[in-house]
């Protein structure tokens, strides 16, 4: 892991110094030469203005032979995605707190992709669903049955995305003659979610309810609904600034 900055060297060591040192590199970029070559330089900062030069908050993840195999950037410089989700959307790694709970018809895992968060992170919730053998469930697309969904209790300190989930098989169901979208054996729903930069208290609760429907070769059960709560601990931000005669606007002309 290696991290790049537009700050000078000894902010880079002021900030370092501070935090009692990290185990990877932080690479300083003053003039922003990488960064405008990379083509990730902020363009909401005007000339004159502090963030100038500044990069867009993002990571890339690349492979043993130098190949970027994904990447993860913002337009806002007040939100972020977090070392574990990336590494739990990428490599499926990770994560929380277990929610767990099983029934005749599924077993699940739920979870955060970490259980502490600071405000602006952008992390995943996600669920795990095991089924029965000769048991599927329905997935976004199947008339006339709950497709299986994560949705979330609206709350005004986060903002919520799509549900991500695999494609699904085209089921032959026999008993009514129709193709059908579903899941067998084991699938996992994502749903990224953004804390406000706005948000203050110490603790944030996700309510959610899984929704779905799920059916065997002769019983289809009636739909049902799984309530769930993500329990996480809100940490603020550092916001101690370096030494006045480090900081940009008392660099000028040196």
């Amino acid at each position: 892991m290696v991290a790049i900055s537009y700050d000078q060297p000894a902010v880079i060591r002021s900030f370092t110094d501070r935090k009692g040192g990290f185990s990877y590199p932080l690479l300083a970029d003053p003039e922003s030469e990488i960064i405008g070559a990379f083509g990730i330089r902020n363009s909401n900062f005007a000339e004159g203005t502090q963030g100038y030069g500044m990069a867009y908050p993002g990571t890339y993840v690349v492979d043993a032979e130098g190949r970027v195999i994904k990447k993860f950037f913002e337009q806002m410089h007040r939100q972020r995605y977090t070392a574990d989700t990336v590494l739990l959307e990428t490599f499926g790694v990770g994560g929380g707190k277990r929610i767990e709970v099983r029934t005749a018809q599924l077993a699940l895992a739920a979870f955060a992709s970490q259980d502490e968060v600071r405000p602006g992170n952008r992390i995943l919730l996600s669920v795990d669903i095991a089924l029965p053998a000769g048991m599927h469930l329905y997935a976004p697309g199947a008339e006339s049955y709950r497709p299986v969904a994560l949705e979330l209790v609206e709350n005004p300190m986060l903002e919520v995305g799509d549900t991500e989930l695999p494609a699904p098989e085209s089921l032959y169901l026999e008993a009514i003659g129709e193709r059908m979208p579903v899941f067998r054996d084991q699938v996992t729903l994502r749903r990224e979610v953004t804390v406000s930069p706005r948000l203050r208290s110490p603790a944030l609760r996700i309510d959610a309810v899984l929704r779905y429907q799920v059916c065997s070769e002769k019983i289809c059960f009636p739909p049902a609904e799984q309530p769930l709560g993500f329990e996480l601990e809100v940490v603020q931000h550092d916001t101690e600034r370096v030494p006045e005669a480090l900081r940009r606007e008392n660099q000028k002309g040196r």
